[in-house]
């Protein structure tokens, strides 16, 4: 009766009675009302006994809409009005109304005020007690005349574990359709705050009434972030000079002055470092070629396109072209900023040369010692490694997540990716210290591990035998999962702390 026989079954549809309904977990939209009412006309009629009708009303001559496959299938109810679960609207079920957020892929129902102010000021109090352990561990360090070398060895550790924790909380992102186990989605929450991405973790959007938080705000947000880095910078930078440096003599004025820029310049590159990873996949997810296009059928000529992280946002429009200028102001920061670091080590690396040439011993002069944290502690033939893991970072969170392809094909991809770059990795051993690379190791070895739990996690259901005590397995799982990503965590917390202090206690014994 639709003139032709249609293979069902695949592609979201299923049948029943000669008719096409949409599967549980599928999407589609209607071209129109009209469409619509005619196909449950053709319903009702199919399913009469005896109809005694004419040829129009036993036959839909329109296209059926196309069905798409949600993001989180469980939001998705299908049917013909191709309904959403509480909590959930517009294109794919995707959006989140009103008193909810996105948190990955799941809009969460937002808590009391009290728990966020709390949870900012929780944050707010670890930064604060970071920044004063590192005052006063570099005021010790001063003390003693080894206030670089500590600072470098501490930051070289920190960007490590931070670097692990942002490529985590990226792969959950870049592979949000992957239904990821509860413990791995609490990482990647915890995570969010290393990628400055406050909202994920105190959702502001849940205090005020009417405030909308989408894929630009983000980035204005993430933007703003390091303008007021390099402001502050620069700022502070400039009362130091001019208050502090002015009563002193010349010769002590030139010292202070370079170990007021060395500070600054070493804390604002690796703030700008530790938000860069954020930068970049809030950037590419905003441009023309991360959207999807959703046609309601077949035979649709205009399609409607839409940002593939954000299904509220219509890649289309005087609007969305006119917030494509700031989208394009960060590429050019997003491009900059590893292109200075590249020509920053590169200097380094001729001035170290020619210091070798030269057959002396002296430290080659060097304007960038605030980016010392890039290249001290790699090998001399690998001082460009840093841009080398920043590119695996780079790739892993916002390349891949470009593809849109929601199959096994690409998560595997991932696979082979971060694990060819853990074995180059340890074949190269770049880095100086011994106890880095092992830290390095670690994490590129538990990265592969989170990226074949979600290899697994494609498995179909049908296809895994079921056990005798699905609850017990539910909990190995999971002890395994968070055993495995704070281990990287544990192997600095044992470095810096718990090892100084058994080795104390081993001397006064």
């Amino acid at each position: 009766m639709f003139e032709k026989c249609e293979k069902c079954g695949q592609g979201g549809l299923e049948c029943r009675d000669d008719c096409a309904y949409l599967k549980s977990g599928y999407w589609w939209e209607w071209r129109n009302e009209t469409y619509k009412h005619r196909y449950l006309d053709f319903i009702k009629n199919v399913k009469a006994p005896l109809p005694d009708l004419g040829p129009d009303d036993i036959r839909f001559p329109f296209p059926i809409p196309t069905p798409y496959l949600c993001p989180t299938e469980n939001t998705c109810k299908g049917g013909l009005d191709s309904q959403c679960e509480s909590g959930y609207d517009g294109p794919l079920c995707a959006v989140c109304t009103k008193g909810r957020y996105k948190q990955m892929q799941t809009c969460t129902q937002c808590p009391s005020k009290k728990w966020i102010v709390g949870q900012l000021l929780i944050i707010a109090a670890i930064f604060v007690i970071i920044t004063v352990a590192f005052l006063w561990r570099r005021r010790r360090a001063t003390q003693k005349n080894k206030a670089r070398p500590l600072i470098d060895m501490i930051f070289s550790k920190l960007k490590i574990v931070i670097g692990f924790y942002q490529v985590t909380h990226g792969l959950l992102g870049a592979f949000s359709y992957i239904k990821w186990p509860d413990s791995l989605q609490t990482v990647g929450k915890y995570s969010s705050v290393l990628q400055m991405n406050i909202l994920q973790i105190a959702p502001v959007i849940c205090l005020f009434t009417g405030f909308r938080v989408d894929a630009f705000t983000e980035l204005f947000l993430i933007m703003a972030i390091n303008a007021v880095l390099i402001g502050f910078s620069g700022v502070a930078y400039a009362i130091y000079k001019v208050l502090i440096l002015h009563s002193l003599e010349e010769e002590e004025k030139l010292t202070k002055e370079s170990q007021a820029k060395e500070l600054v310049s070493r804390n604002l590159f690796f703030f700008l470092y530790v938000t860069y990873l954020s930068t970049c996949s809030k950037t590419v997810n905003v441009l023309p070629f991360a959207c999807r296009e959703l046609c309601r059928d077949g035979k649709e000529e205009l399609c409607n396109k839409y940002l593939r992280v954000d299904y509220s946002i219509r890649c289309q429009g005087p609007k969305y072209n006119s917030l494509l200028i700031v989208a394009y102001i960060s590429v050019v920061y997003v491009i900059a900023l590893p292109a200075a670091a590249f020509i920053t080590l590169w200097r380094q690396r001729r001035a170290m040369v020619a210091v070798q040439d030269a057959k002396t011993s002296q430290t080659p002069g060097s304007s960038i010692t605030g980016l010392r944290f890039l290249f001290e502690y790699y090998k001399t033939r690998s001082w460009y490694w840093e841009l080398v893991e920043m590119s695996r970072k780079v790739i892993l969170t916002s390349g891949l997540a470009l593809v849109g392809r929601e199959s096994r094909s690409y998560i595997g991809l991932a696979l082979v990716i971060a694990g060819m770059y853990g074995m180059t990795f340890s074949w190269i051993k770049p880095i100086n210290n011994a106890f880095e690379n092992r830290l390095m190791s670690t994490s590129l070895a538990v990265t592969v591990v989170n990226l074949a739990v979600g290899a697994v996690g494609r498995i179909p259901a049908e296809n895994i035998q079921n056990s005798s005590d699905p609850y017990l397995d539910k909990v190995l799982w999971n002890v395994m999962i968070v055993a495995a990503n704070t281990l990287v965590l544990c192997l600095i917390v044992g470095k810096i702390i718990l090892l100084p202090f058994l080795f104390k206690i081993k001397c006064q014994c």
